[in-house]
């Protein structure tokens, strides 16, 4: 299969993975993306010709037009292609071509799902098994977000718009479940319900990873005789905390001891997902465990931007943008005992705030202070009442010392807040504003 591809968005994590990937496979590769950026520029480097905006004109000699959730379907481009006759796929339709006939691994989850799809192609490429591997963030180990390999593919299976349902994985897995994205779902049941369609996709003689806590979500694939892995306290696979170790956590599973290189307890229920995965696949415990010890991460998890050195500021970079994520990143690293600890949060999405302010703040409230950007809006248009002031309200009712501030006033609120650890947290731009403050010097 080859010919040339369009990928419209292709500046987005999902997309430029995807335009990888089709590299590897021959494909003749192009791409548009309604801003610029450092993976255009990287997209760009590899031979991939991308064009800023969207235009019909992009479609000329073009077999396949691959776009993203957030192209809206009135878009000229796409209507156009759609005129001329050309196959148009939306990205989770091209995964799902792309992982057919082939044995894959999906990992999907509320959190975790990136450093858990990272942690398994590290395990199987420690182990020789020579994986293609697509996450949703850059890990330091291939650069980027995507690896070549011609063995089992390891593929982030996003919950969002119910991309995950159209795979047919041989080993699928849920890390975690949690009210998310329920702008798509409506309700938690309706989500439940999604998750466990994921898991009984999942073919003859595959197996599948669940939470213990969540066991129910595989009743159906189970009577399907998919073998079922559980994770967590009282479940199959558990790693143990034996307590924090420099930038990283001690942990025992199966009469194994063992450390990986990230801090906090959540990347430890990351490990067990990761090893129940590659179990399935055929990887002993003890070599997954041998294997972590020397993970090199992935970019925006607990990412040390600067400091650790002659009494300079720790600055780090997280993903976190749920509640439950952001309270698990702040624990994290109030563990690792680096002093005091703020936070510079920006919320992502309205529609999200609206209904998580109170837990956000909740989160935020556990930091010594804490900063609330305006929301990063993405997909979304301005709500009316919806807004930062939210967040920073909840924190304060909690009796946090939180405030909301532009990234006009960053700078300067950061040099007149004392603590030894900053935390810039959230989906959006403020991890190029911490960047940006780092090459300052802040």
């Amino acid at each position: 299969m080859s010919g040339s591809v369009h990928l419209m968005g292709i500046g987005g994590t999902g997309m430029s993975a995807l335009a990888r990937w089709y590299l590897h496979l021959g494909w003749r590769v192009s791409g548009c993306d309604l801003s610029e950026g450092e993976e255009t520029g990287r997209l760009s480097s590899l031979g991939i010709e991308v064009r800023k905006g969207h235009n019909p004109d992009h479609l000329k000699g073009i077999d396949c037009l691959v776009f993203s959730a957030a192209v809206p379907s009135d878009n000229p481009e796409l209507r156009a292609a759609r005129e001329e006759g050309i196959t148009v796929l939306r990205r989770s339709e091209a995964l799902a071509e792309l992982t057919a006939g082939s044995e894959t691994a999906a990992i999907s989850g509320a959190h975790g799902k990136t450093t858990t799809t990272a942690l398994i192609g590290w395990i199987l490429q420690s182990a020789g098994m020579d994986p293609l591997v697509m996450a949703g963030g850059s890990s330091v180990a291939w650069d980027g977000n995507f690896r070549a390999g011609d063995g089992p593919r390891v593929v982030e299976a996003d919950e969002y718009d119910r991309a995950f349902l159209r795979l047919t994985p041989k080993w699928s897995c849920v890390t975690s479940f949690d009210r998310e994205h329920l702008e798509c779902y409506g309700n938690e049941e309706v989500l439940s319900t999604a998750f466990s369609i994921f898991l009984e996709m999942t073919l003859p003689g595959g197996g599948i990873v669940v939470p213990e806590d969540r066991k129910g979500l595989a009743y159906w694939a189970e009577r399907l005789e998919r073998k079922v892995v559980t994770t967590g306290r009282g479940g199959d696979l558990h790693c143990a905390s034996r307590g924090p170790s420099d930038w990283g956590e001690l942990y025992e599973v199966a009469r194994h001891s063992g450390r990986i290189p990230l801090p906090g307890a959540h990347n430890l229920r990351n490990c067990e997902s990761a090893f129940a995965v590659c179990g399935l696949i055929g990887v002993p415990i003890g070599e997954c465990v041998r294997s972590v010890e020397s993970f090199p991460g992935v970019s925006r998890r607990l990412e040390r931007l600067k400091g650790e050195g002659d009494g300079e500021r720790l600055l780090i970079s997280d993903y976190a943008h749920h509640p439950a994520e952001m309270e698990s990143a702040i624990r994290a690293v109030q563990r690792m005992d680096r002093g005091e600890v703020g936070v510079v949060f920006q919320p992502h999405l309205y529609s999200r705030t609206a209904a998580l302010s109170e837990q956000m703040g909740k989160a935020l409230s556990l930091a010594d202070w804490s900063l609330v950007l305006p929301i990063f809006p993405a997909r979304e248009e301005p709500v009316p009442g919806i807004d930062n002031r939210l967040v920073a309200n909840a924190a304060r009712r909690l009796g946090a010392r939180c405030q909301t501030c532009t990234e006009e006033e960053l700078a300067e609120k950061l040099a007149s807040l004392r603590s030894r650890v900053v935390i810039f947290m959230g989906a959006g731009s403020v991890d190029a504003m911490a960047r940006r403050l780092v090459e300052e010097s802040v």
